[in-house]
């Protein structure tokens, strides 16, 4: 592994008894200097041993904040960079959690890091494909989703939680909701963004809903996806796409490294 990873390295995360995230950095400390940025919630020092310590800043991501980051690392929807730097204040239960579960698992961390590093060519790779929709997150609820948006005589995945038709344009689409745990938001974001591997396969996984889970995201993407005539258009495979201003008007319902 080169040097210049082992000393510094970054990822998303979220600890346990938390429901937050986080985007955490890892700086050999002999590397620091006084310019740093100072753009994060909680910083702490670990002394891995004896001739190893590393800084740790953690920088507290919101779910909404997420959800605008999945949309903009993978369909390019762009949202508000500043809402990055705004600070948020962690209890000191917080800060201890975050503290002492990372210590936890940076060895681990470490391992994979260097088993990628020193073996790239060798790792089995399973290529990470969503369909063309967007992540979503429903008023009422903290939970995030991955919808789908697709003329119903097209679509012939199974791969969803939830599924509702809705008339489009004298069109009849089907769309389709996938509930996405906090392990694989993590897992798409660290792929997606640093490049560390995950079991793809997991994200087929079912879930299964509630019934006011899936009135309250029934009723709220029927509201999102209400489109005037003439603002709408559709890729080579039918797939309707480019809801690019209804998006973004409502992201805040809801890396660069």
């Amino acid at each position: 592994m080169q040097n210049l990873q082992l000393n510094e390295f970054r990822l998303f995360y979220q600890p346990p008894n938390d429901n937050n995230f986080y985007h955490v950095t890892f700086k050999i400390t002999w590397q620091l200097s006084e310019n740093y940025d100072d753009d994060y919630d909680y910083e702490f020092f670990h002394q891995q041993s004896l001739d190893t310590s590393y800084y740790v800043t953690c920088k507290l991501l919101p779910h909404s904040l997420i959800m605008d980051i999945l949309n903009k690392e993978i369909y390019g929807i762009d949202f508000d960079v500043n809402e990055l730097k705004y600070k948020y204040t962690l209890t000191w239960n917080q800060k201890l959690n975050l503290e002492q579960s990372l210590k936890e698992v940076l060895p681990f961390l470490q391992g994979k890091l260097l088993l990628r590093s020193y073996f790239p060519n060798n790792l089995p790779k399973q290529a990470l494909h969503l369909n063309n929709g967007l992540f979503y997150r429903p008023l009422n609820d903290d939970n995030i989703y991955h919808v789908t948006l697709q003329d119903y005589h097209q679509s012939d995945d199974d791969d969803y939680d939830h599924e509702f038709f809705y008339p489009i344009s004298n069109d009849i689409k089907h769309v389709t909701c996938k509930f996405l745990p906090s392990s694989s938001i993590l897992s798409i974001l660290n792929e997606k963004i640093y490049g560390i591997d995950f079991e793809v396969n997991d994200l087929k996984s079912k879930h299964k809903l509630t019934l006011q889970q899936k009135l309250n995201l029934e009723l709220n993407l029927r509201s999102f996806l209400y489109i005037p005539e003439g603002e709408m258009s559709s890729d080579s495979d039918g797939n309707t796409i480019s809801f690019q201003g209804n998006i973004e008007s409502d992201a805040t319902n809801g890396f660069n490294n």
